[in-house]
């Protein structure tokens, strides 16, 4: 058996020679799930491409009039005049810009970590869609 490190290092051609061996058992419905992770990838793609039905000008209309609505009341009953006073926690603006730019530089420290998890993800992912895209063109 052959390791994932192995694996990912292997050129497209022999990883097509070892997909196409009928020597290898395949486990029973993997046809089926792998056809269905395609279709469920195909359709997020084909969301992401602003693909979504046309909705009629009255439709969008009285959308618009019940959100306005739905904002004009939270705001008459969310307002109250007596919570409006507001409190600094930092007498000195300098150490209060310098928490913001604190929690400001680890929100971006953590969001660059979750940036490259997912591109390290994407990169492992590119081989073998394009394996099983191969395979279902034939």
């Amino acid at each position: 058996m052959k390791k994932i490190e192995d694996i990912e290092m292997m050129e497209v051609e022999d990883l097509l020679k070892l997909a196409s061996d009928n020597s290898v058992p395949v486990p029973s419905g993997l046809e089926s799930r792998i056809a269905e992770t395609l279709l469920s990838q195909k359709i997020a793609e084909d969301a992401g491409k602003g693909d979504a039905p046309a909705t009629s000008l009255r439709t969008r209309w009285i959308t618009g009039l019940a959100v306005a609505a739905a904002c004009t009341v939270a705001a008459v009953f969310l307002h109250n005049p007596a919570k409006t006073e507001l409190k600094d926690t930092f007498d000195d603006p300098y150490l209060a810009y310098a928490e913001v730019e604190k929690a400001f530089s680890r929100i971006s420290g953590e969001m660059s970590k979750a940036a490259d998890k997912t591109a390290q993800a994407a990169r492992k992912m590119e081989k073998p869609i394009e394996i099983i895209r191969k395979i279902n063109e034939k």
